[in-house]
């Protein structure tokens, strides 16, 4: 009897993740300006806060795989290009993302186009006001794991960022980024 219940369970999951998923893709469609080609793919367990004046092009073969957390605030505008693959991420939006053609953003990567406002005397940060920016990521990009992008970045194509980068400046096309570690070793005495 377990085992039945188990199973019906599971189909249900199986449908109400479906549902929910479905649901989800359907938010990018709300703003007449945005343009999203039915090839789009849309995965499960994403997390989303989509004003309804964001702004999306999503070109054909992108996919927006699952456990992503999305936010594209009013105003805001995301653009995937052509065969782009997103997994496990964080996209912050309030000014524009662009992210070219045949990316593959790997797991734990977080695109930032803006950042906290704060005045130094007397030292405060704002919770609620931004400096915003742009993120710009050319074609042929691929990130590795834990990659971090911040705002006012440009990133040129055929790009690596290796994992763990945090990437703060414009990067020329054609590059290899790694976190270099350094190893210093130590006697014990």
């Amino acid at each position: 009897m377990k085992r039945i219940i188990g199973k019906i369970l599971s189909f249900l999951d199986y449908y109400k993740k479906r549902s929910i998923s479905s649901y989800q893709r359907s938010q990018f469609f709300r703003n007449k300006k945005s343009t999203i080609h039915p090839t789009f793919r849309w995965g499960e367990d994403n997390h989303l806060y989509l004003h309804p004046e964001a702004e999306f092009h999503f070109a054909e073969n992108t996919e927006i795989n699952q456990a992503n957390f999305i936010t594209v605030k009013k105003g805001g505008k995301l653009t995937l290009g052509k065969g782009t693959y997103i997994t496990r991420a964080t996209i912050s939006c309030l000014g524009e993302i662009e992210i070219g053609e045949n990316c593959i953003l790997g797991e734990g990567m977080k695109i930032f186009d803006h950042n906290h406002q704060y005045t130094k005397h007397p030292f405060s940060v704002s919770k609620t006001d931004f400096n915003i920016g742009k993120v710009k990521i050319g074609n042929n990009v691929w990130t590795g794991a834990n990659v971090i992008i911040l705002k006012d970045v440009t990133i040129g194509d055929n790009v690596i960022l290796g994992a763990g980068c945090v990437i703060y400046k414009d990067v020329p096309a054609n590059s290899v980024i790694i976190n270099k570690q350094e190893q210093k070793l130590f006697s014990v005495n």
